[in-house]
């Protein structure tokens, strides 16, 4: 391969890569930014009829 394939091939490849990241950025500019620790567990029913309660200990024999 002669240069001029090696630069094109790598500007090729560059090109593809900002556009994938120019994709990602875009998908993700509706969320809010997290800062910090925020890990939330959400607990999900599923059937969407039902509530789950957040006090429910399955092993507290209530």
């Amino acid at each position: 391969m002669s240069s001029t394939e090696i630069i094109l091939l790598i500007a090729v490849f560059a090109f593809a890569g900002f556009r994938l990241y120019q994709k990602y950025v875009k998908k993700d500019a509706g969320k809010p930014a997290e800062t910090g620790n925020t890990f939330k567990a959400e607990k999900k029913s599923s059937f969407p009829s039902h509530t789950v309660s957040d006090d429910y200990e399955p092993y507290s024999k209530k």
